[in-house]
């Protein structure tokens, strides 16, 4: 029994049942390990979790993937009002496997599908794009109380290319009897086009297709509005969308805060004149971040 959509590629629910339930779609197509989502490794993922079921009583919680083995994941988890709403989290290393939210005593409360940390970076230095996006699609669904920090920030599986184009709405007019033309009027924009690799995958092309609708969408740290509807088949290995720039009233693109997106999950250490970011991780353990 599907009980909501949950456009998101990584998706947590309350028990293994949920996850496991072959009546709901989005479980169908690619369960467990046979086509894990990838993520990027060394960089940092943020995921909302839907406001149904998620109530909390132990807030000292824990973050593991099971693969082969079982491996403890640093992250940040968003506590309000006894809920869960989001999850923080990175890998160093390029492993596989499911996500398990555990509590203290270890009993796991949150599963998720299954994920795999890799280096998308191809050999001329193109790496998946980054996006930032909101649940706008269901505000009853997703918590927007804190509105800084509740953002699905991660990757897709998709690659600038480097195509790009102008949409022009020009106006002309004929000048005397020199048989000339004129420019009354011009208005034209910049459009950028991302390959989404989704092989097949309806759960990334619902969840670029519905979040991509929203007013606030970055795509590598720069607010983009949707083109135009994917064009989509069964099993569709790749997709081309097309993606023009935001821009605000000086004619700049403009960027997404991601520093201030992720300050609840980092402290400064003020022991040095650098203010090194760190990432606090439950509170009681420090990691030195290269790439705050």
């Amino acid at each position: 029994m599907q009980k909501f959509w949950y456009h998101s590629p990584v998706r947590f629910y309350k028990t293994m049942e949920e996850l496991e339930d072959m009546t709901n779609p989005q479980n169908t197509q690619y369960y467990g390990h046979v086509k894990p989502y990838p993520l990027e490794v060394n960089s940092y993922h943020r995921y909302l979790i839907p406001n149904y079921q998620n109530e909390i009583v132990d807030t000292d919680l824990s973050l593991f993937l099971i693969g082969d083995d079982s491996i403890q994941i640093p992250c940040e988890f968003g506590v309000s009002d006894g809920k869960l709403f989001r999850i923080t989290f990175i890998s160093s290393e390029e492993i596989q496997g499911h996500f398990e939210v555990r509590d203290s005593s270890g009993v796991a409360i949150f599963y998720s599908n299954c994920v795999r940390f890799t280096d998308s970076t191809l050999k001329d230095g193109r790496k998946y794009i980054r996006i930032a996006t909101q649940c706008n699609y269901n505000k009853n669904l997703f918590s927007f109380a804190d509105n800084q920090h509740d953002w699905i920030i991660t990757n897709l599986p998709a690659y600038c290319m480097g195509e790009f184009d102008i949409d022009e709405d020009v106006k002309s007019a004929k000048t005397g009897n020199l048989g000339s033309t004129k420019i009354n009027s011009a208005w034209t924009e910049e459009n950028v086009s991302y390959k989404i690799r989704a092989e097949g995958d309806s759960n990334i092309l619902s969840f670029v297709a519905v979040h991509s609708t929203n007013q606030d969408f970055y795509i590598d740290g720069t607010k983009r509005t949707r083109k135009e509807k994917p064009e989509t088949t069964d099993f569709t290995n790749e997709i081309t969308m097309k993606f023009s720039n935001v821009k605000d009233e000086n004619g700049l693109n403009i960027i997404f805060d991601e520093d201030a997106a992720f300050s609840d999950a980092f402290k400064m250490a003020l022991a040095n004149g650098d203010n090194t970011a760190v990432y606090v991780y439950n509170s009681n353990y420090i990691i030195p971040i290269n790439n705050a």
